[in-house]
């Protein structure tokens, strides 16, 4: 049997107008539906029943067709079809996908995403089981002599047939067919709707009989001309979604602001529209309005770009002018610059014939405002594969001074701290105007060691780690240099002549490598030493003489790149007169110099690479507006309005208890959790990577109990696009908690000891690079029935698209395209998928989880939120959960923070949890302890089971 030529040409008509329409519903199933032709699922007896199937093109509608009743799902995942057809003779006999289906019995499913878009998809299916799916960019596609099916589909249909097929001579009762299609298919019109949202559709059938010659054509489209092709003239069909409850939101009347009070300073963006991404080295062309900065994007390695902009603009106006395939640390153009037009980098790079990196100072000539590439002369260089130095500044005396670290991973692995007759790990002071015959510089005759065999000439100090910034002050003649610890303190460092500064015996002040051989010289301490507690990786400034803030005149400025707290220190010549902290910035401060007139700039180096793609900008230290009048921050956890009753913890109006699927080791504590979404926000975006950001406002509480005792409420609180943690400490009657020093405290809890962190040290876990929130995402909220009820509250928003795509991306497999001029995504409340197909972290004693993800969960837990992309953690390895394993770079890597005495030691050895440091590292506690804050008692359990997975590795050898 086969269509007339003119039944042909009608069916692939072009649209007409469309006829409005009361919509048709999908409604929404939380039930599983088994694809079986049957329908006896429970969830079917809900769906509406769409059964009016007529032939509304003709004029006489006195022949009906043979009944057709249709029923429509749908949940997070997949689109549900049932099709029930009374048909006295079931006729069917091609039986390949894709062929002529129209030919036989079919029903057909249409759908429209967008009446302001032309794509629509068909489906097909025969009573003989038989498929055809195709993606149709507009209607226009079937006038095509040969259309080409578009479109790759998982359908999973299920044909059930009441009687017999291709029997004519025998009298049948029908057939039914039970389907589903995943909403991935539909990626390349936007994938799943929202509630609510409206589609197009045609329910169609093409029913052949024995007795009539053209098959009989129905639909419950109002068509005018017999084509299911005509999308104008579609049914609607809305998308009933689940039931919502919105519940109030929290109003937030007391936690605001900050315990210190309102900064007296404000970081305001300036050069909006640099290209910048992240961040390294400023500085102002001597005699004009022109800046220049080195800028970095995709990791610690990766070559800057050199970009050259207006100081007085808004960076629009920036050009590239020198791309050298080095990291540049520094720019110091020469005293005479407008004599000579020399300009000094401070780079490292690959060394010249290969075999790893060195560090350079290097010379261009500049000629109309921009580096000459051919003028590259190598002034001094050293072998340097880590702590770098490579700072730059001329001195009063017209000496270039020169910074080395020593040149290695942690731990100063080449013991170069104390080699006296290296280039590493100094300050060197060299004469670029008066090279020696064979080499680019001279050595000045009154430097301290000229005359020493023991030294290399060049020497003005030495025992420096990894010095980060090198400023001269013309005023008073001081050179400031700031230094990365390794362990447990930064230092800032007034350099003297001749000084010997301890490292690797000494970190600072304070014993580190005991067995390491002093120099031939005192040690002398830093002038300026930050804990951990407080600082985690020091970045030197320069001594302030702006006009704009004149109470910070002479003072050294200073900060941390993790925590972004901002210092200065006044320094007299003798003594450090006053150090305090100006602000604490949500940036990671990679740059702390001045502009062209002599004012603070701030760089923010962002966090490339990293999933959420942070990326960096500048900003100028401004005083603060005046503060508006705030009531005074919380003294007690009964005041914040987090809880109706503390001593029960019964939560406030608008604050949500809630689960985390592994709890992370506080020293044998549970916690319970609370996230208050202020008043006025909206739901929190969900996102694949790293943890989602709630809106300003947000608190969340962390309580922590030991042998039925509670002892903190940690909150963490989101102002202004930053975060900042808080402890409340509970009382001996457990009536209420009260806030913290900032500093912390040490205590003695159950007869152990306990430490209770200070403000920073909250924010070396719950960092930027973190983003903050350490349990706000799927793989810790995905406990129990949770999701479903935040799903139900409307807390959470998600594009479900884009969700899949990235879930795809990192899964290696692949997805349809978003197609040009079609529908895109729609972001609602859903979840993205069913809690039970969504990821999630396993508890270390959860025996029904494999192994490995048990390890994988521990270290993403406990380790991650340092050991990710610019996290903190000085290591190379990475403990994202996202990551594979082999992308951790953790299996057979030698550590970089030394190998705690174990011979032939890895992070990680397949095989071998002995000669793992991992195992030693979240053993052992005090200085060499992992993690190294928040923890006095290393977990039992989590060891164990890091030991069991490291030995079921498959070894290497």
């Amino acid at each position: 049997m086969a269509l007339n030529a003119s039944l042909i040409r009608l069916l692939f008509c072009l649209p007409a107008a469309c006829i409005a329409a009361e919509p048709l519903e999908c409604r929404w199933t939380e039930e599983t539906i088994v694809i079986d032709g049957n329908a006896n699922e429970p969830a079917w007896k809900t769906a509406a029943v769409i059964d009016d199937f007529a032939q509304p093109w003709l004029k006489d509608r006195t022949n009906k067709p043979e009944h057709t009743k249709v029923r429509l799902l749908w949940d997070r995942e997949w689109l549900y079809f049932q099709a029930e057809m009374d048909d006295a003779d079931v006729w069917a006999d091609i039986k390949t996908n894709d062929g002529d289906l129209w030919k036989n019995d079919v029903f057909e499913l249409f759908l429209r995403p967008s009446a302001k878009h032309a794509g629509y998809y068909e489906f097909e299916f025969n009573a003989a089981g038989a498929l055809y799916d195709a993606f149709l960019a507009d209607a226009k596609a079937f006038l095509a002599p040969d259309p080409q099916k578009s479109g790759k589909f998982h359908l999973d249909a299920k044909v059930v047939i009441d009687g017999t097929l291709n029997e004519r001579g025998d009298v049948d009762h029908g057939w039914r067919v039970e389907g589903k299609l995943p909403w991935t298919d539909l990626l390349p019109t936007g994938g799943r709707p929202a509630p609510g949202e409206v589609w197009g559709v045609n329910l169609a059938r093409i029913n052949y009989d024995r007795d009539k010659k053209d098959p009989a054509l129905s639909s419950v489209a109002p068509l005018t001309e017999p084509s299911f092709h005509r999308t104008e003239e579609y049914s609607s069909i809305k998308f009933v979604g689940p039931a919502m409850s919105r519940p109030p939101q929290w109003k937030n009347e007391r936690l605001r602001g900050s315990p210190d009070g309102p900064s007296k300073y404000a970081p305001v963006r300036v050069w909006p529209k640099l290209p910048s991404r992240a961040p390294v080295a400023l500085a102002s062309v001597p005699g004009t309005k022109w800046m220049w900065l080195s800028d970095q994007y995709g990791g610690w390695d990766t070559p800057s770009t050199l970009w050259k902009f207006k100081a007085d603009g808004d960076g629009g106006d920036a050009v590239s002018i020198l791309t050298p395939g080095e990291v540049v640390y520094c720019v110091e153009f020469h005293p005479r610059f407008a004599e000579n037009g020399f300009v000094y980098l401070g780079v490292n790079g690959p060394k010249t014939g290969g075999g790893g990196n060195a560090s350079r100072a290097v010379r261009y000539t500049v000629r109309d405002g921009i580096p000459d590439p051919s003028s590259r002369t190598i002034i001094i260089e050293w072998a340097s594969n880590g702590h770098n130095g490579a700072a730059l500044a001329f001195g009063g005396d017209g000496m270039l001074y020169v910074t080395s670290g020593d040149g290695s991973g942690d731990m100063d692995a080449d013991n170069m701290g104390q080699n006296p007759k290296t280039l590493r790990a100094k300050v060197l002071r060299i004469d670029v105007d008066h090279p020696d015959q064979g080499r680019n510089y001279s050595v000045p005759k009154d430097n301290p060691f000229v005359s020493d065999s023991r030294f290399v000439p060049e020497t003005w100090a030495y025992g420096l780690r990894n010095p980060w910034r090198l400023s001269y002050d013309k005023t008073s003649g001081q050179l400031w240099l700031g230094e990365n610890g390794n362990d447990l303190w930064e230092m800032a460092r007034l350099v003297q002549r001749g000084a010997n500064y301890g490292w690797s015996r000494y970190e600072g002040a304070h014993d580190f490598l005991q067995n390491r051989v002093l120099g031939p010289t005192p040690v002398t301490f830093p002038t300026i030493e930050q804990p951990h507690s407080e600082f985690r990786s020091l970045t030197g400034g320069f001594v302030y003489r702006g006009k704009v803030l004149p109470e910070l005149t002479g003072a050294y400025l200073y900060g941390d790149f993790v925590s972004g707290r901002l210092r200065a220190a006044k320094h007299d010549g003798t003594r450090v007169e006053w150090d305090k902290e100006l602000i604490d910035t949500p940036f990671s401060l990679s740059i702390i110099g001045p502009d062209a007139d002599g004012e603070i700039v701030l760089a923010d180096y962002g966090a490339p690479g990293w999933g959420a793609q942070v990326i960096g900008a500048l900003y100028a230290l401004r005083p603060a507006p005046p503060a508006a009048p705030a009531p005074p921050f919380p003294p007690l956890l009964s005041e914040t309005g987090l809880f109706g009753n503390a001593v029960a913890l019964t939560p406030g109006a608008g604050v949500h208890p809630y689960e985390v699927a592994s709890q992370g080791w506080h020293d044998g504590a549970t916690g319970q959790h609370h996230l208050a979404l202020p008043e006025g926000s909206g739901p929190v975006d969900w996102v694949m990577s790293k943890s989602w950001t709630p809106a300003n406002g947000t608190a969340l509480a962390q309580t922590l109990t030991l042998e039925g005792r509670r002892i903190e409420t940690r909150v963490l609180l989101r102002q202004q696009n930053d975060w900042a943690g808080y402890s409340y400490v509970w009382n001996e009657a457990q009536t209420d908690a009260a806030l913290a020093p900032k500093a912390g405290s040490d205590m003695t809890v159950a007869g152990r000891p306990w430490r209770v962190p200070s403000r920073a040290e909250c924010l070396f876990c719950h960092s930027k690079q973190a983003n903050f929130d350490l349990t706000l995402h799927e793989f810790q909220l995905n406990a129990g029935d949770q999701l479903r009820k935040f799903e139900a509250m409307g807390l959470v928003q998600v594009d479900s698209a884009a969700y899949e795509r990235e879930r795809a991306s990192r899964e290696h497999r692949s997805l349809p395209e978003q197609e040009k001029n079609q529908r895109a995504s729609a972001v609602s409340t859903l979840l993205p998928r069913a809690p039970e197909r969504l990821r999630r972290f396993a508890k270390p004693d959860e025996a029904s989880a494999p192994l490995a993800w048990r390890a994988r969960s521990y270290l993403a837990v406990n380790c991650a939120h340092c050991h990710t992309l610019y996290g903190g953690g000085n290591s190379a390895f990475d403990f994202d959960w996202l990551l594979t394993d082999d992308a951790m770079h953790a299996f057979n890597q030698v550590p970089q923070h030394g190998d705690i005495g174990i011979s032939g030691a890895h992070v990680i050895r397949p095989g071998d949890p002995q000669h793992s440091v991992l195992i030693p590292r979240v053993t052992m506690r005090g200085p060499f302890q992992m993690p190294p804050a928040g923890t006095l008692i290393p977990d039992s359990i989590g060891l164990s089971v890091l030991v069991e997975w490291i030995a079921g590795l498959k070894s290497s050898k």
